[in-house]
Protein backbone atom coordinates (compact mmCIF):
# COMPACT_ATOMS: atom_id res chain seq x y z
CA UNK A 1 0.00 0.00 0.00
CA UNK A 2 1.09 3.86 -1.14
CA UNK A 3 1.91 6.11 1.46
CA UNK A 4 -0.32 8.03 0.24
CA UNK A 5 -3.37 5.16 0.03
CA UNK A 6 -2.11 4.42 4.17
CA UNK A 7 -2.72 8.16 4.95
CA UNK A 8 -6.36 7.80 3.14
CA UNK A 9 -7.53 5.04 5.36
CA UNK A 10 -6.01 6.44 8.37
CA UNK A 11 -8.19 9.71 7.25
CA UNK A 12 -10.90 7.64 7.01
CA UNK A 13 -10.76 6.20 10.40
CA UNK A 14 -9.96 9.25 12.04
CA UNK A 15 -13.51 10.77 10.64
CA UNK A 16 -15.29 7.68 11.19
CA UNK A 17 -14.09 7.35 14.58
CA UNK A 18 -14.94 11.06 14.74
CA UNK A 19 -18.26 11.05 13.84
CA UNK A 20 -19.28 7.88 15.44
CA UNK A 21 -17.97 9.97 19.07
CA UNK A 22 -20.50 12.68 18.03
CA UNK A 23 -23.16 10.15 17.47
CA UNK A 24 -22.37 8.77 20.57
CA UNK A 25 -22.40 11.93 22.74
CA UNK A 26 -25.62 13.07 21.36
CA UNK A 27 -27.18 10.15 22.05
CA UNK A 28 -25.92 10.10 25.83
CA UNK A 29 -27.28 13.47 26.08
CA UNK A 30 -30.22 12.67 24.61
CA UNK A 31 -30.62 9.42 27.27
CA UNK A 32 -29.16 12.08 30.18
CA UNK A 33 -31.86 14.86 29.18
CA UNK A 34 -34.78 12.13 28.88
CA UNK A 35 -34.00 10.81 32.43
CA UNK A 36 -34.11 13.38 34.09
CA UNK A 37 -37.11 14.62 32.42
CA UNK A 38 -38.58 11.29 33.35
CA UNK A 39 -37.16 11.54 36.69
CA UNK A 40 -38.76 14.81 37.45
CA UNK A 41 -42.16 14.36 35.61
CA UNK A 42 -42.55 10.96 38.05
CA UNK A 43 -41.60 12.61 41.25
CA UNK A 44 -44.08 15.34 40.95
CA UNK A 45 -46.90 13.09 39.61
CA UNK A 46 -46.09 10.50 42.94
CA UNK A 47 -45.98 13.44 44.99
CA UNK A 48 -49.30 14.78 44.24
CA UNK A 49 -51.64 11.55 43.73
CA UNK A 50 -50.08 10.57 47.22
CA UNK A 51 -51.32 13.51 48.83
CA UNK A 52 -54.68 13.35 46.84
CA UNK A 53 -55.33 9.94 47.85
CA UNK A 54 -54.88 10.97 51.65
CA UNK A 55 -57.38 13.74 51.13
CA UNK A 56 -60.52 12.29 52.74
CA UNK A 57 -64.14 13.77 52.57
CA UNK A 58 -64.81 13.98 48.66
CA UNK A 59 -67.90 14.92 47.56
CA UNK A 60 -70.00 16.55 44.58
CA UNK A 61 -71.58 20.12 45.56
CA UNK A 62 -74.15 22.51 44.53
CA UNK A 63 -70.56 24.63 42.71
CA UNK A 64 -69.00 21.10 41.02
CA UNK A 65 -72.04 21.15 39.42
CA UNK A 66 -72.19 24.26 38.42
CA UNK A 67 -68.46 23.83 37.20
CA UNK A 68 -69.46 20.83 35.13
CA UNK A 69 -71.67 22.31 33.22
CA UNK A 70 -69.62 25.53 33.11
CA UNK A 71 -67.03 23.37 31.34
CA UNK A 72 -69.54 21.80 28.81
CA UNK A 73 -71.11 24.61 28.10
CA UNK A 74 -68.08 26.70 27.19
CA UNK A 75 -67.07 23.60 24.88
CA UNK A 76 -69.41 23.92 21.63
CA UNK A 77 -69.72 27.97 22.05
CA UNK A 78 -66.23 28.46 21.58
CA UNK A 79 -65.84 25.61 18.40
CA UNK A 80 -68.81 27.76 17.50
CA UNK A 81 -66.68 30.52 17.06
CA UNK A 82 -63.66 29.14 15.90
CA UNK A 83 -65.28 26.65 12.77
CA UNK A 84 -68.72 28.42 11.94
CA UNK A 85 -67.38 31.74 12.68
CA UNK A 86 -63.85 31.58 11.21
CA UNK A 87 -62.46 33.51 14.41
CA UNK A 88 -60.11 30.36 14.72
CA UNK A 89 -59.47 28.09 18.11
CA UNK A 90 -56.88 30.35 19.60
CA UNK A 91 -59.42 33.90 19.61
CA UNK A 92 -61.97 32.04 19.68
CA UNK A 93 -61.25 30.11 23.00
CA UNK A 94 -59.75 33.28 24.57
CA UNK A 95 -62.45 35.15 24.01
CA UNK A 96 -64.66 32.72 26.19
CA UNK A 97 -62.17 32.43 28.94
CA UNK A 98 -61.99 36.23 29.52
CA UNK A 99 -65.84 36.66 28.70
CA UNK A 100 -66.66 34.05 31.18
CA UNK A 101 -64.22 35.54 33.61
CA UNK A 102 -65.63 38.94 33.56
CA UNK A 103 -69.38 37.49 33.75
CA UNK A 104 -68.37 35.07 37.05
CA UNK A 105 -65.26 34.79 38.78
CA UNK A 106 -66.41 31.53 40.14
CA UNK A 107 -67.05 29.89 36.36
CA UNK A 108 -64.26 31.86 34.42
CA UNK A 109 -61.63 28.64 34.63
CA UNK A 110 -64.22 25.90 34.23
CA UNK A 111 -65.50 27.30 31.03
CA UNK A 112 -61.77 28.15 30.10
CA UNK A 113 -61.53 24.47 30.47
CA UNK A 114 -64.14 24.12 28.01
CA UNK A 115 -63.37 26.39 25.64
CA UNK A 116 -59.78 24.35 25.58
CA UNK A 117 -62.11 21.12 24.27
CA UNK A 118 -64.11 23.58 21.79
CA UNK A 119 -60.37 24.00 20.51
CA UNK A 120 -60.92 20.96 18.70
CA UNK A 121 -60.91 21.32 14.79
CA UNK A 122 -62.22 20.06 11.64
CA UNK A 123 -58.51 18.25 11.29
CA UNK A 124 -59.22 15.87 13.61
CA UNK A 125 -62.79 15.37 12.47
CA UNK A 126 -64.58 17.35 14.96
CA UNK A 127 -67.90 18.39 14.69
CA UNK A 128 -70.01 20.03 17.68
CA UNK A 129 -71.54 16.91 18.47
CA UNK A 130 -68.42 15.29 19.03
CA UNK A 131 -67.16 18.45 20.96
CA UNK A 132 -70.60 18.43 23.04
CA UNK A 133 -69.84 15.19 24.20
CA UNK A 134 -65.80 15.79 24.97
CA UNK A 135 -67.49 18.52 27.04
CA UNK A 136 -69.74 16.40 29.30
CA UNK A 137 -66.48 13.83 29.74
CA UNK A 138 -64.36 17.03 30.67
CA UNK A 139 -67.27 18.88 32.90
CA UNK A 140 -67.14 15.03 35.34
CA UNK A 141 -63.42 14.86 35.06
CA UNK A 142 -63.12 18.93 36.18
CA UNK A 143 -65.14 17.53 39.19
CA UNK A 144 -63.26 14.29 39.65
CA UNK A 145 -59.62 16.26 39.51
CA UNK A 146 -60.47 19.15 41.80
CA UNK A 147 -58.20 18.12 44.47
CA UNK A 148 -55.79 16.87 42.37
CA UNK A 149 -52.74 18.90 41.32
CA UNK A 150 -53.88 22.67 41.88
CA UNK A 151 -52.12 25.12 40.69
CA UNK A 152 -50.15 23.48 37.76
CA UNK A 153 -50.05 25.33 34.74
CA UNK A 154 -51.95 23.35 32.30
CA UNK A 155 -54.03 21.19 34.43
CA UNK A 156 -57.33 22.60 32.64
CA UNK A 157 -55.78 21.69 29.17
CA UNK A 158 -55.07 18.54 30.00
CA UNK A 159 -58.83 18.30 31.63
CA UNK A 160 -60.05 19.35 27.97
CA UNK A 161 -57.73 16.51 26.58
CA UNK A 162 -59.29 13.20 28.62
CA UNK A 163 -62.43 14.72 26.80
CA UNK A 164 -61.40 14.15 23.72
CA UNK A 165 -59.68 11.43 24.01
CA UNK A 166 -62.27 9.62 25.71
CA UNK A 167 -64.93 10.78 22.58
CA UNK A 168 -61.80 9.90 20.41
CA UNK A 169 -61.91 5.70 21.92
CA UNK A 170 -65.29 6.03 20.49
CA UNK A 171 -64.64 6.71 17.03
CA UNK A 172 -65.98 10.67 17.10
CA UNK A 173 -62.62 12.12 16.54
CA UNK A 174 -59.10 11.21 15.16
CA UNK A 175 -55.75 12.96 15.28
CA UNK A 176 -54.57 14.67 12.26
CA UNK A 177 -50.72 14.69 11.49
CA UNK A 178 -48.18 17.16 11.36
CA UNK A 179 -44.76 18.15 10.71
CA UNK A 180 -41.87 19.36 12.73
CA UNK A 181 -40.81 22.85 12.54
CA UNK A 182 -37.21 23.53 10.63
CA UNK A 183 -34.53 24.07 13.67
CA UNK A 184 -34.55 28.10 12.79
CA UNK A 185 -38.30 28.26 12.75
CA UNK A 186 -38.40 25.78 15.87
CA UNK A 187 -35.42 27.47 17.55
CA UNK A 188 -37.53 31.05 17.60
CA UNK A 189 -40.68 28.86 19.19
CA UNK A 190 -38.48 28.06 22.30
CA UNK A 191 -37.57 31.20 22.63
CA UNK A 192 -41.58 32.73 22.26
CA UNK A 193 -42.82 29.58 24.39
CA UNK A 194 -40.47 31.03 27.05
CA UNK A 195 -41.12 34.67 26.90
CA UNK A 196 -44.91 34.42 26.74
CA UNK A 197 -45.20 32.07 29.77
CA UNK A 198 -43.26 34.56 31.88
CA UNK A 199 -45.34 37.64 30.52
CA UNK A 200 -48.07 35.28 31.16
CA UNK A 201 -47.00 34.45 35.16
CA UNK A 202 -46.18 38.60 35.47
CA UNK A 203 -50.00 39.58 34.42
CA UNK A 204 -51.14 36.80 36.48
CA UNK A 205 -49.15 37.07 39.68
CA UNK A 206 -47.32 40.38 39.59
CA UNK A 207 -50.23 42.51 38.41
CA UNK A 208 -52.71 40.41 40.24
CA UNK A 209 -54.82 39.83 37.67
CA UNK A 210 -55.12 36.27 38.25
CA UNK A 211 -54.55 33.30 35.42
CA UNK A 212 -57.50 32.97 33.35
CA UNK A 213 -57.31 36.87 32.47
CA UNK A 214 -52.85 36.84 32.32
CA UNK A 215 -53.08 33.57 29.80
CA UNK A 216 -56.69 34.60 27.64
CA UNK A 217 -54.94 38.45 27.28
CA UNK A 218 -51.76 36.26 26.15
CA UNK A 219 -54.34 34.54 23.87
CA UNK A 220 -55.84 37.38 22.41
CA UNK A 221 -52.75 39.34 21.60
CA UNK A 222 -50.67 36.31 19.66
CA UNK A 223 -53.91 35.06 17.75
CA UNK A 224 -54.48 38.26 16.00
CA UNK A 225 -51.09 39.93 16.26
CA UNK A 226 -48.65 36.60 15.41
CA UNK A 227 -50.41 35.33 12.12
CA UNK A 228 -50.19 38.07 9.92
CA UNK A 229 -46.63 39.24 11.55
CA UNK A 230 -44.74 36.15 11.01
CA UNK A 231 -43.74 34.02 8.09
CA UNK A 232 -44.88 30.87 11.17
CA UNK A 233 -47.26 33.27 12.55
CA UNK A 234 -49.95 30.74 12.83
CA UNK A 235 -47.14 28.35 14.99
CA UNK A 236 -45.87 31.43 16.64
CA UNK A 237 -49.68 32.08 18.33
CA UNK A 238 -50.05 28.24 18.90
CA UNK A 239 -46.69 28.06 20.95
CA UNK A 240 -47.64 31.32 22.99
CA UNK A 241 -50.61 30.16 23.92
CA UNK A 242 -49.57 27.16 25.37
CA UNK A 243 -47.21 28.86 27.13
CA UNK A 244 -49.63 30.67 28.27
CA UNK A 245 -51.14 27.47 30.40
CA UNK A 246 -47.87 27.29 32.00
CA UNK A 247 -47.31 31.14 33.07
CA UNK A 248 -50.99 30.11 35.11
CA UNK A 249 -49.18 28.65 37.45
CA UNK A 250 -49.09 29.44 40.90
CA UNK A 251 -46.13 30.98 42.53
CA UNK A 252 -45.99 28.32 45.06
CA UNK A 253 -45.63 25.59 42.24
CA UNK A 254 -43.24 27.64 40.01
CA UNK A 255 -41.68 29.94 41.94
CA UNK A 256 -40.73 33.16 40.43
CA UNK A 257 -39.56 34.77 36.99
CA UNK A 258 -36.49 32.55 36.64
CA UNK A 259 -38.08 28.96 37.23
CA UNK A 260 -41.44 29.85 35.45
CA UNK A 261 -38.70 30.61 31.91
CA UNK A 262 -37.70 27.34 31.94
CA UNK A 263 -41.32 26.10 32.20
CA UNK A 264 -42.05 28.22 29.51
CA UNK A 265 -38.56 26.66 27.45
CA UNK A 266 -39.55 22.93 28.29
CA UNK A 267 -43.07 23.74 27.25
CA UNK A 268 -41.36 25.07 23.76
CA UNK A 269 -39.56 22.31 23.13
CA UNK A 270 -42.68 19.80 23.80
CA UNK A 271 -44.82 21.79 21.50
CA UNK A 272 -42.12 21.45 18.65
CA UNK A 273 -41.56 17.73 19.52
CA UNK A 274 -45.45 17.04 19.79
CA UNK A 275 -45.77 18.82 16.64
CA UNK A 276 -46.87 15.96 14.21
CA UNK A 277 -49.50 14.46 16.92
CA UNK A 278 -52.73 14.58 17.96
CA UNK A 279 -53.26 17.65 15.45
CA UNK A 280 -56.36 19.31 16.12
CA UNK A 281 -57.41 17.45 19.28
CA UNK A 282 -58.89 20.28 22.01
CA UNK A 283 -56.59 20.36 24.96
CA UNK A 284 -53.06 19.55 23.23
CA UNK A 285 -51.58 22.47 24.03
CA UNK A 286 -52.82 22.59 27.92
CA UNK A 287 -51.53 18.76 27.86
CA UNK A 288 -47.62 20.35 27.11
CA UNK A 289 -47.92 23.10 29.68
CA UNK A 290 -49.12 21.14 32.39
CA UNK A 291 -46.11 18.24 31.33
CA UNK A 292 -43.70 21.16 31.76
CA UNK A 293 -44.60 22.86 34.47
CA UNK A 294 -44.65 19.11 36.38
CA UNK A 295 -41.05 18.40 34.75
CA UNK A 296 -40.35 22.14 36.08
CA UNK A 297 -41.63 22.04 39.08
CA UNK A 298 -39.75 18.63 39.66
CA UNK A 299 -36.43 19.82 38.64
CA UNK A 300 -36.94 22.14 41.37
CA UNK A 301 -37.72 19.69 43.72
CA UNK A 302 -35.31 17.52 43.34
CA UNK A 303 -32.86 19.87 43.30
CA UNK A 304 -33.84 21.14 46.94
CA UNK A 305 -33.37 17.82 47.73
CA UNK A 306 -30.03 16.65 46.26
CA UNK A 307 -28.69 20.62 47.34
CA UNK A 308 -29.80 21.50 50.14
CA UNK A 309 -29.87 25.24 51.38
CA UNK A 310 -30.20 26.93 54.59
CA UNK A 311 -29.91 25.10 58.40
CA UNK A 312 -29.57 21.18 56.15
CA UNK A 313 -26.84 22.92 53.68
CA UNK A 314 -22.96 22.03 55.24
CA UNK A 315 -20.77 24.68 55.76
CA UNK A 316 -17.34 25.55 56.13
Amino acid sequence: MSVAAAAGVAAGVGVGSGAGAAASAELLAGALVFAVTATSLGYTAVTEARWALRTDGFRVTRTDLGNAAAVALAAPVTYALSVQAGVGPIVASALVGLCAYLLSETYGAPAYCGSFVGMATPAAGADLGAVAAAGLVAGGVFVAAKRAFNGFGGKLGTTAFVGCLSVAALGGLAPGTGSVPEPTVAAGLVVAAAVTALATFLVSVRLDHGPVVGSAVVGLVAGTVCPPLFAAGDAVAAVAFCASFAGMATPERIPGPGPMLLAGGVAGVAFVGAAPYFVGFGGKLGTIAFAACLVTAGVLSLGRVLAPVGSDAVTG
